[in-house]
């Protein structure tokens, strides 16, 4: 077995995944021992962590397989970041490393890699060929674990297929997996002692949507939808990643999507729409917040407003949650819907994402967006008329717009400019553009490709100019040879295999943004091995060999192309869902058993009812608002170790609501209040142990108190609960003593540094010898400074251990970074002993 952890203990605290490897073992895992766990599962994300830290896939995979393996030990990798590939090759170790184990592929049973955007599959050759392991399926005996790659772009993941079956994985997982995932990897665990052609064979034969490399096309692979989406099948039971979102959790509240756009890839990948009934998602939400100590709630959706209880959800989930975030959602129904702008500005949503996509009523009507002109221009005159912060608009660019439409889009902006002045000149408007991706299993399938950037110049000019001119800022979401690359590697066939190994062996890769070279790279080889074809550059007919022919879909290739047809035409039917004024119309897209029509066509928000209108809504958060802490003394367990604050405030709200589960509407938020706060944080660093001084939100705090007072040895896992704080001021105390733990080949001779740097800071001191340990010597104008009141320590072995009495105004992480490498003070064990006010 590949055991890296010499290299990490080193130098984890210098890459830019440092919080990740900070806490080691993260208890949130529940893992075995590794040399005692009987089945493995590496789960690989193809992006960094700082991109994919607010995603659900790995959570979801890790979810699915801890129900399904109770024993298994399972962790997670990520894609490293740009730093820190290059340290890790510089050390010869692999780029693909679990983040608890420390272990690379070969030590593994089973690798699930979850796929989310093409660019993405840059990143799968390149991590394989860069940890040693053989990049195709064919050229990897028993010797490696079995890969199997699923994710919201796995319809799209051809390129890593070959026309005769060859493979960078020996297996997709497509469609839904939240029925599936489970018996996967139950079965490939039974199996384990088999060949792995044998054990897949056995998985494809009971799982649904699994292709094996290797597989003949002409055997079809029927794509698995989740029929009717409960509790039981949203994820909760994973770990809590040290990272900035550590205190948020994610709720699924829909799958699918009514909507009939004709570039959408999600929502035709994943008809019909469903939702999850209103008491699974209050009941879930709780358990979220039990389980993982978070305080605020994302709720996640195609379009968080087609749910049908989403004004009672808003309500319900502000009361047990101090924030409620909410994300993407249709603008035609926030324009009809009664209460529902209200609401959400009730429930503190000031900034605003709103899809509008066509710059002109055509275009939208190509695109199938089903959005006057009337709806996006009622919307947005309505959120600076309520003082919105931030408004976000959405556009996709064709390849098609005209002088009339970009006329048309003029004279929406000059609208825009004029409506802000009028009503709210301080909001900030974010026009966003990107340039239009036509992907595989929808109707644009079937439409040209615009891969000449010479077509592209009369349109983004003047649309930028339009905006800047009235004061807007313009974004493009993608470069050139990004968006080109992304639509070669969508609508390519699955020769995009060659090439796609010859970019990773040039070192090819996305990371923030694509590798220069790569677009030139990949066009020239397309180039010279006939692939830059009319055929593969212009328009589509049904008879077109698309990639994956062998994926059955619930939707046919007659209705996308009927689709297709209808949007060149310039139809737009609208699309399925009912509404306040109607039943819906079903387009006949063959996704939908007869109940999933009817709850569709005809769907209708509810009324929230029991006194929860926006008014109510909006007292209850400015009572929440004006809520004082309680600030209570407590004593971390050295788990926290290293750990970054929003980690350790969700630890101990996770503490507090499993040890008092009843207090889970009524505690809102936790928070570490004496060194991770004003300029505490500066001079201290994450991760402090042992004694400090909480800061906890609840309706009623007596009620909380009380609970932690009787809580016993039920809150030990986590801390122990000392006492409550009057008069506390959040950074404030007078002396604190701590116990430092050193590494003494990082910090050599660590008192007498320390003596140095307190002189250079003006506080004299002198160092006495008493048999093997070193003691400080202040004088009374340097204890008059209140930097520093006591200091003794030795050296045991390899380490220093050091004991500061230390004051309001000593520099901890100063003084550790004083020996000569920024982030050297993330080495540091630090645990306070005693604090005084």
């Amino acid at each position: 077995m590949a055991d890296h952890n010499s290299f990490f203990d080193r130098e984890w605290p210098f890459l830019q995944m440092a919080d990740l490897y900070a806490l080691r073992p993260n208890p949130t895992f529940r893992n075995p021992p590794f040399e005692a766990a009987d089945f493995r599962v590496l789960i690989v994300r193809l992006s960094p962590f700082r991109d994919v830290d607010r995603s659900l896939p790995h959570l979801f995979l890790f979810d699915a397989v801890r129900r399904a393996l109770p024993e298994a030990y399972i962790d997670l990798a990520f894609f490293p970041p740009r730093h820190d590939r290059e340290r890790l090759e510089q050390a010869s170790i692999p780029l693909l490393v679990g983040v608890q184990s420390l272990r690379s592929v070969e030590d593994f049973d089973l690798v699930l890699i979850s796929n989310a955007y093409s660019l993405e599959l840059l990143n799968l050759p390149y991590l394989l060929l860069r940890s040693g392991v053989p990049p195709l399926a064919s050229q990897r005996d028993e010797r490696w674990p079995i890969l199997l790659l699923g994710g919201s772009n796995a319809t799209a993941a051809h390129p890593i297929v070959a026309e005769d079956g060859e493979s960078l994985v020996d297996g997709i997982f497509f469609g839904e997996g939240e029925e599936w995932v489970g018996r996967l990897v139950c079965s490939l665990r039974e199996a384990k002692d088999l060949p792995k052609r044998e054990r897949l064979a056995r998985a494809a034969a009971r799982v649904k949507g699994l292709w094996r490399a290797g597989q003949s096309f002409d055997e079809p692979v029927e794509k698995p939808i989740l029929p009717t989406p409960r509790a039981e099948h949203l994820p909760v039971d994973y770990p809590l990643l040290p990272g900035p979102e550590a205190g948020t959790a994610r709720l699924q509240i829909t799958y699918g999507c009514p909507a009939f756009c004709t570039f959408c890839f999600e929502g035709y990948d994943r008809r019909p729409y469903r939702e999850v009934p209103l008491e699974d998602v209050l009941a879930v939400a709780r358990r979220l917040k039990r389980t993982h100590g978070c305080d605020t709630l994302e709720l996640y959706s195609f379009n968080f407003n087609t749910h049908r209880d989403i004004l009672t959800l808003l309500f319900d989930l502000s009361r047990t949650f101090d924030r409620v975030g909410l994300k993407s959602q249709r603008v035609d129904i926030l324009y009809r819907t009664p209460g529902l702008l209200e609401m959400e500005m009730a429930a503190e949503k000031r900034s605003f994402t709103l899809g509008i996509e066509g710059v002109s009523e055509r275009l939208r009507a190509w695109l199938h967006k089903s959005l006057p002109t009337e709806m996006v221009e009622g919307v947005l005159d309505r959120l600076l008329r309520e003082r919105a912060r931030q408004v976000k608009l959405f556009y996709l660019l064709t390849g098609y717009e005209t002088e009339a439409d970009l006329a048309e889009f003029r004279g929406f902006v000059r609208w825009l400019k004029d409506l802000r002045r009028r009503h709210h000149p301080t909001t900030r408007i974010v026009f966003s553009f990107g340039l239009l991706v036509r992907m595989p299993f929808t109707p644009l399938q079937f439409d040209r490709l615009f891969l000449d950037p010479e077509e592209w110049k009369p349109i983004l000019g003047p649309t930028k100019s339009i905006c800047e001119t009235s004061g807007f800022e313009f974004r493009l979401a993608a470069p050139w040879d990004e968006y080109a690359t992304s639509q070669v590697l969508a609508m390519g066939g699955h020769w995009l295999l060659e090439p796609l190994l010859m970019l990773a062996e040039q070192g090819h890769h996305y990371d923030e943004r694509l590798t220069p070279g790569c677009w030139e790279s990949l066009r020239g080889w397309m180039v010279d091995h006939g692939r830059w074809t009319p055929d593969f550059l212009g328009e589509k007919g049904l008879g077109y060999p698309f990639a994956f022919s062998f994926l059955r879909s619930n939707v046919s290739t007659e209705f996308l192309y009927r689709q297709y047809r209808r949007a060149r035409e310039g139809v737009d039917e609208g699309y399925c869902l009912g509404n306040e004024d109607g039943p819906g119309r079903c387009l006949g897209c063959g996704a939908c058993t007869d109940a999933q029509r009817r709850a569709i066509t005809g769907h209708r928000l509810r009324p929230p009812g029991d006194g929860r209108s926006p008014a109510r809504l909006r007292e209850l958060v400015r009572a929440k608002r004006r809520l004082k802490p309680v600030y209570v003394r407590l004593c971390l367990s050295p788990i926290v170790a290293g750990a970054p604050p929003e980690w350790v405030n969700a630890w101990v709200m996770r503490g507090v609501l499993q040890a008092c589960p009843e207090q889970v509407d009524n505690l809102l938020s936790a928070r570490e209040s004496l060194f991770t706060v004003g300029e505490n944080r500066k001079r201290y660093p994450p991760g402090l142990y042992g004694e400090t001084l909480f800061a906890f939100r609840a309706w009623d705090a007596e009620a909380l108190l009380e609970a932690l007072a009787t809580a016993g040895d039920r809150l030990q896992e986590f801390f122990d609960y000392l006492s409550p704080v009057e008069d506390f001021e959040p950074g404030r105390f007078s002396r604190a003593t701590m116990e430092l733990d050193l590494p003494a080949d990082r910090f050599p001779d660590a008192l007498h540094r320390l003596r140095d740097f307190l002189r250079a800071g003006y506080v004299p001191c002198n160092l006495r010898r008493e048999g093997d340990r070193l003691h400080l010597d202040l004088p009374p104008r340097a204890l008059r400074k209140r930097v520093l009141f006591k200091g003794e320590g030795r050296r045991e072995g390899d380490r220093y251990r050091l004991r500061l009495e230390v004051g309001p105004k000593f520099d901890l992480r100063g003084f550790l970074r004083s020996f000569g490498q920024p982030r050297l003070d993330r080495l540091a064990r630090v645990g306070v002993l005693d604090i005084a006010g």
